[in-house]
């Protein structure tokens, strides 16, 4: 006989419904609200609050506009021999949110994470000058052989699974005293008792979405005033390691966005060196303006001149993603350093009907992270059910 999995078992939980009841146990369970709450988006803030709701016992839907769940936490398991994160891709806290997510005492979390230390240097470039130090060490943590796709994958969506609705991109949201009503890009018409919203700034910006009646103007004027920052990675793969783990500019961190060069294999298992081109903000516009051969002539240009001409001789070849191109996302995330008012106000609840989550949408002073997009979840849900 073939032995059941405990992953196998969850998403058979969730198929049967049996997911509220198994979670009681180590879990938050219970609730003050007893009505239908529909989420808006499959993304990391989107999967939380569901995943929490359904704990709890709340008859909960999620609506994607995508044909997939992940929003901007997504992986490319192709491009070499482990998983290429091309969106959210660092654990900027603790390895105890991964348990604060899955909020289930009893679920032993098999992640493995990949720290920076002294043994990985840190590079620094200008005018024509490198140099390099040992890493400070800091709590940022990769994942080894997996991603924030991946831990969600498994931990979070077998139990909402059967919950989801993609294709389902919503342009209308209503409000009553009673309830509230959405209707789809198709003109199909959803109605819940409360909606927790996950739909990216960007595209609140653009106003892809009405709202019967408007938004609050405190509100409106969060969403106008936000400066949301473009959104691009590249990883270049060499036969020879030739980087040290990060590698810094004078313009690294600026007030028009941040970039750096770093070590994508590092902590994996693998003999493939890969290079990460993080950016957004100014410098991914200028990279997005390049047509691909130009930028990948730019890219091995600038290591060349850093690393005497050895990335044009070892160069493999490359990939991109540019989260601009994306539809449903349309850039990265909130600037790093917007005022507090903007997220904290784009968190604000709206006449209990009205939620909101996303990495955008925080009220701790602290945004453009996956666990902060899955702590907002957390708050929404906490607020909705009555939990403080």
């Amino acid at each position: 006989m073939n032995k059941l999995t405990r992953r196998d078992f969850i998403r058979l939980s969730g198929i049967l419904g049996l997911s509220a009841a198994l979670n009681g146990c180590g879990a938050v369970g219970g609730s003050d609200f007893q009505g239908k709450v529909i989420v808006i988006g499959a993304g990391a803030a989107g999967m939380s609050a569901a995943y929490l709701l359904n704990q709890r016992g709340i008859d909960v839907e999620i609506l994607e506009a995508n044909s997939v769940h992940g929003g901007r936490v997504r992986v490319n398991k192709s491009f070499t021999d482990f998983p290429i994160s091309l969106g959210g891709e660092w654990l900027h806290a603790d390895t105890s949110e991964l348990d604060s997510i899955v909020n289930d005492s009893s679920v032993e979390i098999g992640i493995k994470m990949a720290g920076y230390d002294s043994s990985n240097s840190r590079g620094f470039y200008q005018d024509g000058v490198y140099s390099t130090e040992p890493s400070v060490g800091d709590r940022d943590t990769k994942f080894v052989g997996s991603s924030w796709f991946d831990f969600y994958d498994e931990y979070i969506v077998p139990n909402i699974r059967e919950k989801m609705r993609y294709g389902v991109e919503i342009i209308e949201i209503a409000r009553s005293n009673t309830q509230v009503q959405l209707t789809d890009r198709q003109g199909n018409r959803y109605s819940a008792d409360k909606v927790i919203i996950t739909i990216p700034l960007k595209i609140l910006q653009g106003g892809d979405v009405s709202f019967s009646p408007t938004l609050p103007l405190i509100k409106r004027r969060a969403i106008e005033s936000a400066v949301v920052w473009s959104g691009f990675k590249a990883f270049f793969e060499f036969t020879e390691k030739f980087f040290p783990a990060v590698i810094t500019f004078p313009d690294t961190r600026t007030e028009n966005g941040h970039w750096l060069f770093y070590d994508a294999s590092h902590g994996q298992n693998t003999e493939r060196p890969i290079l990460g081109i993080f950016s957004v903000g100014a410098k991914a516009e200028a990279y997005q303006a390049m047509p691909d051969e130009a930028f990948q002539a730019a890219i091995l240009a600038e290591l060349d001149e850093i690393f005497d001409g050895v990335a044009s001789r070892t160069y493999v070849k490359h990939m991109t993603q540019n989260w601009n191109q994306e539809p449903f996302a349309r850039a990265a995330y909130l600037q790093n350093n917007a005022p507090n008012w903007i997220s904290r106000e784009m968190a604000r609840p709206i006449d209990g009907k009205l939620y909101f989550a996303g990495s955008a949408y925080t009220r701790f002073g602290s945004w453009s992270s996956v666990h902060a997009a899955a702590r907002s979840a957390r708050d929404a849900v906490d607020e909705i059910t009555g939990v403080a």
